[in-house]
């Protein structure tokens, strides 16, 4: 999750889109909002788009192992989809191909929008399931405005084409990159979750709820304080770290505030 200093109308749209997913989400899963999961977006927008999904990696060219054998193949993909099964994410891929290692330190992952279903490519390099994740939902959040405004959607096929060609993209379009990050981050932390979580538990604790990094965490927080609480960005930035370096004054201070809005 970054944190991305966007005009306050941009963020209640973000905030819009995100809270209508997971509404959807609530209602077909039979389960409240503030007990969703990343995961639980992630097989609803699965389930409503059935994408084709393809994994990708970095292969380096002095690597001579038996990749043209397809059972090699195979069984590589299935380890991997296997491990993310073990962490309950629901992300399958039919396929797994190589890319240079310039592409792949380059793109995270794209959709290819030119056929139904569109085709979703995550970058496996990293080997960061949580990246894997938020690079997923921000792709699937281009699937779900694609789907409805068609002005969006073909915007997102060109960047995503300039994605697949390794080609930048006109600087005019990328709102809808920071956008689709914003809305990502609001599915894996739900506002509504976040702000149970604050008044109640610590850092480490919310960091361990929704499988998170410490400085996902920390960008999520800075995006709740100034948003959300109307703190501007110095005092958005002192509550993030209070309640990271366990501050025991200054969470006290801001959980007063929020008992106060």
């Amino acid at each position: 999750m970054e944190f991305e200093l966007v005009s306050p109308d941009t963020y209640c749209s973000c905030q819009e889109i995100a809270n209508r997913i997971l509404e959807q989400t609530s209602i077909a899963t039979h389960r409240g909002i503030t007990k969703l999961r990343a995961n639980d977006a992630l097989t609803y927008l699965n389930n409503r788009y059935s994408p084709q999904i393809v994994f990708y990696y970095a292969k380096p060219e002095d690597d001579y192992d038996d990749w043209h054998v397809a059972n090699n193949q195979m069984n590589y993909l299935a380890n991997i989809n296997a491990q993310f099964d073990m962490r309950n994410i629901n992300i399958h891929a039919r396929e797994l191909v190589t890319v240079d290692e310039v592409f792949a330190r380059k793109i995270s992952g794209f959709t290819f929008f030119k056929y139904e279903p569109p085709t979703l490519y995550l970058n496996l390099s990293t080997n960061n399931f949580e990246r894997i994740v938020f690079t997923a939902l921000h792709e699937y959040s281009h699937m779900y405005q694609s789907e409805r405004d068609p002005d969006y959607a073909r915007v997102a096929a060109l960047i995503n084409t300039s994605k697949l060609l390794n080609m930048s993209y006109p600087e005019e379009y990328q709102p809808l990159e920071t956008e689709a990050n914003i809305v990502a981050s609001l599915l894996i932390v739900p506002d509504v979750s976040l702000d149970a979580d604050i008044r109640l538990r610590n850092f480490n604790e919310i960091r361990n709820k929704y499988s998170i990094s410490a400085q996902a965490l920390h960008n999520r927080l800075i995006n709740y304080f100034y948003f959300n609480c109307g703190f501007d960005y110095t005092m958005a930035l002192q509550a993030t770290l209070g309640f990271r370096t366990h501050n025991i004054e200054v969470i006290k201070q801001v959980r007063q505030h929020l008992r106060k809005s």
